[in-house]
């Protein structure tokens, strides 16, 4: 397209009607908002001055030939001091004294227009910014401001050249403050100064802006710590979006930094869980078994009011930090418990239920048969099967009855855990107990003791019931000593998906 059908000017328009058209287009083609239509913007603008600048070196050559006429009969009639001061130049002295002259560089500049100066006083102005230490930083923030410097439509006077070297040095110490405010903690500020930034003047030029991103990422990446808050922030600013495809740098420094700011949620979240008085929800409750050091009663008493939704969100947690966030724990400060399944309730209602009907039935069983006038007793029933059975149905309705008594007190024993876990403490082998997730003395012992009663109570008579009761109560606190220490003598059985049975010794028991 035409460049000055974009700019709506005619090919004879000069380079100062061209700067002033393209300041008005550029608010309404931000590069920010529609990057072609900057682009092509751009590209006529540049055409447009490169035609007016051919246009001006023809007219300014003739019209110093015809003025060097004028000049020389001026030297003639006027004498010489006229002359000197037409064709020097104004020295580097004068405008230092200029700017000495002046408190301000307002004042100094109001002065060099008068003089016919401004051009001059604002390329040494410049000049003197080249090293920008404090002085030269302050100069180029008043130019900056009061004669738009480093923009699209600074003076053309000024060499295009060092205004794009200074404002990429201007832009790294822009990026290396934000940088030390991020380290600080200072976020709100660090958003509100990248905010400032990207509505200036001086940061408008496409390439900039793009500069000003790249610097904003690699700050992001070497900044140790930030929220996932303020690069949500930065992403609505930029407009960085990854379903839309616009990304500041490639899809692989992308995904870590989205990465970094899911780790920050995650141990943000888990602060807030550790800091609560107790815990209420299943996210909670895990993150308080994981990783809050408890004392074992606080821990048991905790255990026993979770469900199968408390138990995946502790598997859930377990994979986050052990998996995908090994070293947050770390930057936290924290120790995961990674054997928090000891406290997983265990299966073994089963296998105890068939353990106690043996010792039940084998006490009966044995006194039926002391009690029986064998050979009597033989001839008139059907032998050992008879006598077996009336045993057998009695010992099953008593472990029937037992076991519900068992479930009735357990949750009744959970109010006493406070004292349970401190007594069986005392009491208790440790691995017994397994830090108060295994084998409690009053929740455990108790039951099995009054078992070991009832079995004592059908034990023969020429057996003390004393040893009889001590017996069964040595091998009940063996059997739950080994549930409680999770060696369970009864292997655990999984299928494969081809079907075949084998035996897994890799899953812990549940409690």
């Amino acid at each position: 397209m035409n460049p000055w059908t974009l700019l709506g000017l005619d090919a004879d328009a000069d380079t100062r009607s061209i700067k002033r058209r393209y300041a008005q287009l550029l608010k309404q083609h931000r590069p920010d908002e529609d990057a072609e239509a900057f682009q092509r913007l751009r590209e006529a603008y540049e055409q447009a001055l490169a035609h007016a600048a051919a246009e001006d070196r023809p007219r300014d050559a003739g019209s110093e030939q015809r003025q060097a006429p004028a000049a020389a009969s001026t030297l003639v009639v006027e004498g010489q001091p006229v002359v000197a001061a037409a064709t020097e130049a104004p020295a580097h002295a004068r405008l230092k004294q200029l700017l000495e002259a002046n408190d301000s560089l307002d004042a100094a500049l109001q002065q060099a227009r008068e003089q016919g100066l401004e051009a001059d006083l604002q390329r040494h102005l410049l000049a003197r910014c080249a090293t920008l230490d404090e002085e030269g930083l302050r100069i180029l923030r008043w130019g900056m401001q009061r004669l738009q410097w480093l923009s699209p439509w600074q003076a053309d006077y000024l060499p295009r050249t060092h205004s794009d070297a200074l404002a990429a040095r201007l832009l790294a110490l822009e990026l290396e403050t934000l940088q030390h405010r991020l380290q600080a903690g200072e976020e709100r500020a660090v958003v509100d100064a990248a905010t400032a930034l990207l509505a200036s003047d001086w940061l408008q030029s496409f390439d900039r802006r793009q500069k000003l991103q790249d610097g904003m990422v690699w700050m992001l990446e070497v900044t140790e710590h930030w929220s996932g808050g303020l690069f949500e922030r930065l992403c609505r600013l930029f407009g960085w979006n990854e379903d839309s495809g616009e990304l500041p740098c490639s899809v692989e420094r992308w995904n870590w930094l989205c990465w970094r700011c899911q780790r920050h949620a995650v141990g943000q979240r888990v602060q807030q869980h550790l800091q609560l008085d107790w815990p209420l929800r299943a996210e909670e409750r895990a993150a308080w078994l994981l990783l809050k050091p408890m004392h074992e009663r606080e821990a048991r008493v905790l255990a026993d009011h979770f469900d199968d939704e408390d138990w995946q969100a502790c598997q859930g947690l377990d994979e986050l930090l052990t998996e995908r966030h090994p070293e947050l724990v770390e930057l936290l400060g924290l120790q995961i418990d990674t054997d928090w399944r000891r406290w997983q309730p265990r299966q073994w209602t089963v296998p105890a239920t068939v353990y106690a009907w043996l010792l039940l039935f084998t006490a009966m069983f044995a006194t039926s048969l002391q009690e029986a006038q064998m050979s009597v007793y033989l001839e008139r029933s059907s032998g050992y099967l008879g006598l077996g059975l009336k045993d057998l149905l009695i010992s099953v309705g008593m472990v029937a009855w037992m076991v519900m008594f068992v479930r009735g007190w357990s949750r009744l024993a959970r109010y006493l855990t406070r004292l349970d876990v401190p007594l069986s403490r005392v009491l208790l082998p440790a691995g017994w107990r397994d830090r108060g997730a295994g084998m409690l003395l009053l929740r455990h012992g108790l039951p099995a003791a009054f078992f070991a009663m009832i079995v004592a109570a059908f034990a023969p008579s020429l057996v003390s019931g004393w040893v009889v009761f001590g017996a069964a109560l040595l091998l009940e606190v063996v059997f739950l000593g080994l549930v409680g220490s999770r060696r369970s003598p009864w292997p655990r059985w999984s299928m494969w998906r081809n079907g075949a049975f084998k035996v897994d010794y890799s899953k812990k028991a549940e409690w």
